[in-house]
């Protein structure tokens, strides 16, 4: 079983994906990169630590029977 941890964030419910801490990143480091290797579309830091976060979208019906 899988514990998933999330952040509230401008209103909006993010899935953190992967938690990184700052020092352990090359100086400059690319942030399109960091995104797209974490499956990520946010990016936050806090406290010397890179949230990688996926935004949980709001519910949609795609069909009804």
């Amino acid at each position: 079983m899988q514990v998933h941890n999330y952040i509230d964030f401008n209103g909006k419910k993010l899935l953190i994906k992967r938690a990184i801490k700052e020092e352990k990143l090359k100086p400059g480091y690319n942030q399109s990169v960091m995104k797209e290797w974490t499956q990520s579309d946010i990016l936050l830091r806090k406290d010397g630590i890179l949230y990688c976060c996926e935004t949980i979208e709001d519910a949609e019906i795609i069909s009804e029977e």
